[in-house]
């Protein structure tokens, strides 16, 4: 039989830890860093499913959870720790005990019967050695995040595009919306359950704030705010994790349900009772995106108006009876929530940056408007979810509402920081010798713009062409073509603004350009792009295939790593249609080489150019707009930072789209001044041309020689 607790204390000598000895860690992730290490140099010559070990150290996490949060006294002996002489074997026994008759036996309905600890008694004492004495609950806002980050995320992610939302993210978007204590909150994506949590921590402070001293009164109400959570995962392992993190941490019962949310027809008859829809007064959610992972069930996609076409009529979109082929869940999720909310109930939903103002996805701003008010758009930083992934993402607030407003204001803010790099590794905020800034505490001070961001927003003023704002307030009728991207208005708007009442430019689209017949497209106001040629016909010969690399300083660089036959070459040479005077322009590829423009000359017709490169012809016309004088206006600051402004980045790639179209020129208002810049341009290349003849020619003379 193991040793219990009780038993095992009773020896002498044991020294076991008791709950005053614990201590509140800096860097509770360092610590689990350092355990993920010593495991994988354990067990890397094992066949171990990486799963299935994550889970065994999620019940070791949670058992010593348990044990902090039952023992609340000082001088309570604390079982997630090792006695003085205390073998590998009798910890193990120990602690197995402690799972049954403290988590499994107590949670019957949410851990299997024949569940049990399966880590070797090696690993078991190697954990508890390491976290003994620290308090999980005083080192981290929401210890299962933080076990989740470093043990499982990257299989997740893998998985089903699933990334859970860092804690800063979570805790500004329930700060924001600030449910109330009898509200109904439901995450129908709820993962471990974060925003869940959190909702419970900022509901629970409420109670105790308005109620003091009298406990009967809290205890009851604590009790009801945790039975009015809802989470809602299609993986049932995270499911059962999410509910018994909940209620551990709670000691209630919230409401965590195993389903897909984005099927409701067919929920099990017990949830059809539970998740209604108009009924929630708030939610909040990280859905799992990405094209990789789309909803292409037709028995799904007809109960949603997102996933049928729409069409663009009247300067309104419409739908049509007809559905798409597939939808990334994401936009489904959309109409889900909405679905969920009663009447002036709120939703917070964090999504990919892109559908903020692509111009495919611009019906879901329509559909958005015809149910309730947009009351606030967050845009995040590049590395708001690295090191896992570098998808650009921003936070939509809404409001489900029976009647509609004609105009309103709506909150807008820019994150340029979220508290960590690329990598992972914490930002400090800086003096400007580079040295760290501390606060009064003598703390570093992390450069995390959420902080207190729900009170900046709550101050801000409206958006001003004069001044440099990161948070602002627009008028819905001050949106444009459905754009809700903060740095659109930034970057774009108030640049041209500058620009507006000066006579001495024209402020014109290059879709307007397009359209008066300036500016060649081929069809539908798109303009010609490359091809992919295939990595199998590379190294076939001479000719270079242009990628999105070879387009710098107005120059096309021949010197392509990847080149081809003359016979691939004519299959490209008619549809691709190289002329001098074509401009090419990177559409997507890396974020720093996306607007990147170049002139084709008479050295660079015989190409083929990839399909990330929109390639621009110019026109015979009287408007004296000619090729020279396009790349000098698409290569002006003013222009750089509308592309920079409508780029979105998802996954490695960034994108420019057809957005392009919507770029402003400003272009000269006199004739005389447009030839001026247009023959000053072209002395320019002409001038480049002949010193890379040069240069070939001495290149060819060395070598004949």
């Amino acid at each position: 039989m193991p040793k219990t607790l009780e038993s095992f204390i009773e020896d002498k000598n044991t020294n076991l830890i008791r709950k005053r000895d614990l201590k509140r860690s800096s860097n509770l992730k360092k610590e689990f860093n350092e355990i993920n290490q010593h495991l994988y140099a354990k067990l890397k010559h094992t066949e171990t499913d990486t799963r299935a070990r994550s889970k065994e150290i999620l019940k070791l996490i949670l058992c010593k959870l348990v044990d902090e949060i039952s023992n609340s006294l000082p001088d309570s002996i604390m079982s997630f720790s090792i006695g003085q002489d205390e073998t590998e074997k009798k910890l193990f026994d120990r602690l197995q005990e402690f799972f049954k008759e403290n988590l499994k036996d107590k949670y019957k309905n949410l851990i299997d019967e024949n569940e049990r600890i399966n880590l070797n008694k090696e690993l078991v004492f190697l954990i508890v050695e390491k976290l003994q004495r620290i308090s999980l609950l005083e080192s981290s806002k929401d210890v299962l995040a933080d076990t989740f980050e470093i043990f499982v995320s990257r299989l997740l992610k893998e998985e089903g595009g699933q990334f859970f939302t860092p804690v800063s993210i979570i805790k500004f978007m329930v700060r924001y919306l600030n449910p109330e204590t009898d509200s109904k909150v439901i995450d129908p994506a709820c993962g471990h359950g974060g925003f869940l949590l959190e909702c419970k921590d900022l509901l629970w402070s409420k109670i105790e704030q308005e109620y003091g001293a009298q406990i009967d009164i809290i205890k009851k109400k604590k009790s009801e705010i945790i039975s009015n959570l809802y989470g809602i995962d299609k993986d049932s392992y995270l499911a059962k994790l999410c509910e018994l993190y909940l209620n551990i941490i709670s000691q209630g019962n919230s409401n965590i349900i195993c389903e897909d949310s984005l099927d409701p027809s067919n929920y099990k008859q017990k949830t059809k009772g539970i998740i209604k829809n108009d009924y929630f007064d708030y939610v909040f959610t990280n859905p799992p995106f990405g094209a990789k992972i789309p909803i292409d069930n037709k028995e799904i996609l007809k109960k949603y108006a997102l996933a049928h076409k729409w069409d663009y009529r009247d300067n309104l979109w419409v739908k049509q009876n007809k559905l798409v082929k597939k939808q990334p869940p994401q936009i489904l999720f959309i109409e889900r929530c909405v679905q969920l909310l009663k009447d002036r109930g709120k939703l917070g939903i964090v999504l990919p940056e892109g559908l903020f103002g692509n111009p495919s996805n611009r019906y879901i701003w329509e559909y958005l408007r015809s149910k309730g008010k947009i009351l606030g758009i967050i845009s995040l930083d590049q590395n708001t979810f690295q090191p896992y992934t570098c998808n650009k993402t921003s936070i939509l607030f809404f409001q489900k509402l029976k009647v509609l407003l004609k105009n309103y204001k709506i909150d807008f803010g820019i994150v340029d920081s979220v508290g960590h790099d690329k990598d992972g590794k914490v930002l400090y905020k800086l003096n400007k010798d580079g040295s760290i800034k501390y606060d009064k505490n003598k703390k570093p001070i992390v450069n995390n713009e959420l902080i207190n961001l729900h009170l900046k927003i709550k101050e801000s003023a409206e958006f001003s062409y004069l001044e440099d704002q990161k948070v602002f307030k627009l008028s819905l009728n001050q949106i444009k073509s459905n754009i809700f991207i903060p740095n659109y208005y930034t970057g774009v708007e108030k640049t041209l603004k500058s620009l507006e009442n000066n006579k001495d430019f024209q402020l014109v689209s290059i879709g307007n350009l397009v359209k008066n017949g300036i500016i060649y497209t081929k069809n539908k106001g798109y303009l010609p792009r490359g091809d992919e040629i295939g990595s199998h016909v590379y190294g076939l010969g001479d000719i270079p295939f242009i990628r999105t690399s070879e387009i710098n300083n107005w120059e096309v660089d021949l010197n392509s790593h990847k080149k081809t036959s003359n016979e691939v070459y004519d299959q490209f040479k008619d549809k691709q249609n190289i002329e001098i005077g074509d401009i090419l322009i990177v559409k997507d590829g890396g974020p720093n080489l996306i607007g990147n423009a170049a002139i084709i000359t008479e050295l660079d017709t015989r190409i083929i150019i990839q399909s990330h490169i929109f390639q621009i012809k110019t026109l015979k016309n009287n408007e004296n707009i000619d090729s020279h004088l396009l790349l000098y206006l698409l290569n002006l600051d003013i222009v750089q930072k509308q592309i920079k402004a409508i780029t979105f980045v998802q996954g490695t790639i960034a994108t420019i789209g057809n957005r392009l179209m919507d770029v402003i020129l400003p272009i000269p208002s006199e004739i005389n001044k447009r030839k001026e810049i247009s023959k000053y341009i072209k002395e320019i290349i002409d001038n480049k041309t002949e010193i890379r003849k040069k240069i070939d020619k001495l290149s060819i003379n060395y070598f004949s020689d």
